[in-house]
């Protein structure tokens, strides 16, 4: 696939036992084949910003890769008022074909913002298939279409 944006999610001791966001990866053709990972920023959850396996940004600033630029800063909307106590930790990833990545990592989780256009041939995961249709956005929905997928 020429773009490729996965997530892993796991339950936690904050959430009792109910999926958060544990990590995001991107990748693919879109980006010449470079996987960007982000984790939460606690060191028992990884705490880095990887690109190809290695951790960049190890502080805030700025890293380009395969024409994708990222920004490492504390400076944006946040998706949720109850984490407006929290220190931001917030990754932009400007990716190509006018993707835009926003990931605000916190201790022991990520909350994730995408924009983007409709993909030609269409696209469908964990956000749904984005034919405008959110009734058959449904968990139940999305796995009939693409089944369960399990991550080594």
């Amino acid at each position: 696939d020429a773009v490729k944006i996965q997530g892993r999610f796991m339950g936690t001791k904050y959430t009792f036992g109910l999926a958060a966001t544990q990590k995001v990866a991107v990748g693919g053709r879109f980006i010449q084949d470079h996987i960007i990972e982000v984790e939460p920023v606690e060191d028992a959850f990884g705490g880095s910003i990887l690109v190809d396996g290695v951790p960049v940004l190890t502080q805030y600033g700025t890293y380009s890769v395969g024409g994708t630029n990222l920004t490492y800063d504390g400076n944006g909307q946040l998706p949720d008022e109850a984490a407006s106590q929290l220190a931001k930790n917030i990754v932009h990833m400007q990716l190509p074909n006018g993707i835009m990545l926003t990931v605000y990592s916190w201790g022991n989780y990520l909350d994730l913002r995408t924009q983007m256009r409709p993909l030609p041939g269409g696209q469908d995961g964990t956000c749904g298939n984005f034919n405008g249709n959110a009734s058959d956005d449904t968990t139940q929905a999305i796995f009939e279409r693409i089944g369960v997928r399990i991550g080594q």
